[in-house]
This record gives C-alpha cells, sequence and structure tokens, in this order.
C-alpha cells in the first residue's frame, strides 16, 4: 500500500523535498555568507556609504536588530598622492574637448568633474571668467586674434585628501576664413560710423572701403519671386476648376438626356402611329417644346435642344438621315445613337415595323430611366451623410463639454 501511493504521489514527493533541499541551501548559504562571519563589504572608489541591517546575538539575552553605515573605500595618503600626480599628466588630454592643444583653445573644453575609474572628483575655477569660465565655455566674443591667456585652477580630491594645480592654455577667437574676417571688420566699422551719427535721423553707409568700392543690397531679400509662382499655381487651379466644371456640366446632361430618353422615343411612336412621317413628328416634338419653352412651362432640355438642331439642319438642306445620325453622335448616349440608326434603317426600308420597335425600345428606356432615378436618389442620400455627421458631432460637444467641465 505504501507502494502504491509512493507511486501515485512522485510529484508531490519532488515538490515536498525540492522545497526542503531549497531551504537547507539558503539557511548553509546565510551562516557562510560573510555578513555572519562578520565580514562587511564597503562601496569603491568615490562612491557611497552602504547600510548594512543586520541581527545581532550575543550583546543580549535576545538578538538586537542593528544598522551599520560603511563608508566606501579611501586611499592611503601615499596612494593617493600617486593617483593625484598620475591624473594631473592626463588632464591635458581629458579636458581638450574638440580643440588640438591647450596652447590653441578655440572652442568649449570638456572640464571633466569625475574620474570614474579612480573615484576622484575635479573642482575647476577659472582666474580668467571673463575669457573662459569655470564650467569650460569660452564666453568672450571679443577675443585678440594674437590669444588671450587664461589660467585654471584645479583641485584634485578624493574626501580626504586633495591635490590643487594649474593649467595654463590660451585661447584664440574661432577659425574664420577671409570673408569671415572682412565681414567681421567692416562690422567694426559700421558699429563705428553708427556711433559717430547717433543723433541724425538717416545714417550713409560709406560708398568704399579700404579703396574698393561698395554696393549694397537688401540682404533679407524681395519676396517677389513668388508672384509669379503664385500665378502658376492660381492657373493651374483655375485650369482644374474649370476642368472639374466641365466634367459636371456633362455629367448633368447625360443625366437629363437618359430622363428626357423614353419621353422622345414615346411621342415619335405616338406621333408617326397617328400616320406622322418622322420627319413631320420631329418637327412637331421641336415645335412643342419650344413652345412650351417660351410659355415657361418647360426647362431647357438637352435632348430637345439638339432635336431642335437637327431640324435646323433639315431645313437648311442636309439630308434627314444625315441630320439624324448627327443628332445621335452629339447626344454622344448609346440609346440615341441607336434610335438614331433605327430611325435611319425604318427610313430606308419603310415603317412598317417602325411603332412596334419604338414601342420596344419605349419600354427599355422606361425600366433605364428608372434605374437611373433610383441612382440619383442614392447618390442624393449618400450627399445627405455629411451634414448628419457633422450635426452628429455638434450635439455631442453640446452633450459632452458641460460634463467634463463639471467634472474638472
Amino acid at each position: 500500500m505504501i507502494k502504491e501511493w509512493i507511486r501515485k504521489g512522485k510529484k508531490q514527493i519532488c515538490c515536498v523535498g525540492a522545497g526542503f533541499m531549497l531551504f537547507g541551501l539558503a539557511v548553509y548559504g546565510e551562516k557562510n555568507d560573510s555578513v555572519s562571519r562578520g565580514i562587511l563589504e564597503r562601496d569603491g572608489y568615490g562612491g557611497d556609504s552602504k547600510t548594512y541591517e543586520l541581527l545581532v546575538e550575543g550583546i543580549s539575552d535576545e538578538p538586537l536588530p542593528l544598522s551599520i553605515e560603511l563608508g566606501p573605500l579611501q586611499y592611503e595618503q601615499e596612494e593617493a598622492r600617486n593617483i593625484f600626480d598620475q591624473l594631473f599628466c592626463r588632464l591635458p588630454s581629458l579636458i581638450l574637448g574638440e580643440n588640438e592643444s591647450l596652447t590653441q583653445v578655440t572652442t568649449d573644453l570638456n572640464l571633466v568633474t569625475l574620474f570614474d575609474d579612480t573615484g576622484v572628483r575635479a573642482l575647476w575655477q577659472s582666474r580668467n571668467p571673463e575669457i573662459l569660465d569655470s564650467y569650460g565655455h569660452v564666453t568672450s566674443e571679443e577675443i585678440d586674434r594674437e590669444g588671450e591667456p587664461v589660467t585654471l585652477l584645479v583641485v584634485l580630491t578624493d574626501g580626504i585628501y586633495r591635490k590643487e594645480g594649474e593649467l595654463e592654455l590660451v585661447v584664440y577667437p574661432p577659425f574664420q576664413s577671409k570673408e569671415d574676417m572682412a565681414a567681421a571688420d567692416f562690422q567694426k566699422e559700421i558699429y563705428r560710423l553708427d556711433a559717430e551719427h547717433r543723433t541724425e535721423r538717416h545714417m550713409v553707409l560709406p560708398g568704399e572701403y579700404k579703396g574698393r568700392p561698395i554696393r549694397y543690397q537688401n540682404g533679407a531679400g524681395s519676396e517677389y519671386w513668388l508672384l509669379p509662382v503664385l500665378g502658376i499655381v492660381l492657373a493651374v487651379l483655375f485650369y482644374g476648376q474649370e476642368k472639374a466644371q466641365e466634367g459636371r456640366r456633362q455629367k448633368k446632361r447625360s443625366q437629363l438626356l437618359l430622363l428626357d430618353y423614353g419621353d422622345v422615343v414615346y411621342q415619335l411612336m405616338v406621333y408617326t402611329g397617328a400616320g406622322l412621317t418622322v420627319g413631320k413628328s420631329w418637327e412637331r416634338m421641336v415645335e412643342n417644346y419650344e413652345r412650351g419653352r417660351k410659355k415657361g412651362s418647360r426647362r431647357l432640355r438637352p435632348a430637345y435642344e439638339e432635336m431642335a438642331v437637327a431640324l435646323n439642319d433639315m431645313r437648311c438642306g442636309i439630308p434627314e438621315g444625315k441630320a439624324i445620325n448627327e443628332f445621335g453622335r452629339r447626344c454622344k448616349l448609346q440609346p440615341y445613337m441607336k434610335l438614331s440608326s433605327l430611325l435611319e434603317q425604318n427610313r430606308k426600308t419603310g415603317t412598317k415595323n417602325l411603332h412596334e420597335l419604338l414601342e420596344q425600345e419605349m419600354t427599355q428606356a422606361w425600366e433605364e430611366q428608372k434605374h437611373t432615378a433610383k441612382r440619383l436618389g442614392e447618390e442624393a442620400g449618400t450627399k445627405l451623410l455629411v451634414p448628419l455627421f457633422l450635426m452628429l458631432l455638434v450635439v455631442m460637444v453640446i452633450v459632452m463639454v458641460p460634463a467634463l467641465m463639471a467634472v474638472s
């Protein structure tokens, strides 16, 4: 039974055993670590103090908790002196920054304040802060081209011992090209003239300098060159606007032509069915349209306008078939081209089946007109979504802003 229990509980036994084993190793490690053996480790040179929380037994009947603060490692006096001497030898190369040497300083120095490898700190002080400050920044803009001597005082300390020293360096103005130097000299001349003519409203710039004639231009430059660029941009925009408007006009014209197609076919079917020829039917339709336009009962419709043009062509002597074919081409829509071909074909072969053909065409035209009207309604509904969303956004702002202000 014990074997059966062990077989079923192998995992549990392993877990319990591992727990006791780790506990034993931890206790053994704690008893044999440096603190348990009474050995505390300091932080390195230039480091911070370390605090140890200990439980001390033997000084009382009960173990007492103690907090022991241990200072960082310190150099012996001779050792500190050697470290300081080594650092003084390295200082000129450590603080150069982008300069070539301490006798040719033209940019800011990199005054190191902590040497991580030794833990020694450096304190800097400039004896000529009007030229170079204690942070190594070149502060003067009027430095003699022959160089300005500067003395830097440095103090090295490890917290106990210290050593002072000085570094001599020469600061020169930043490198300038001949053009820069000529501009600086001329600028000084302008400053001198400005000081002499402070009582006058206008100052006349010199016409020559060092024997050479001087010409002046507005250094800020003019922005007039933007005008032709603006003109080109506007021309492109207007061209694009005209193309867009032309496209919208063509689209609207095509929509009106499609909407009128069923009506045109229906009238042709009625008039030809009443015994009129295609030409007479065409003429009657145009006259009715123009009469309605004069009375103001009809709007401008592209289909009937194109029919009026075709009627004028017929009256000017152009053959009826050719005028009707040109009517279909000007409409630029497949239904009208089909209608003009149908009329031309029946004009050549007779009007025997014209009524039936027009009736079939009218049925298709009304179906197409219904689809067109439905599509236009869907497009109008889509366009209405934008103002609806804007109204929703306004309502949300009206509701949320007072609520947020009340919470804040």
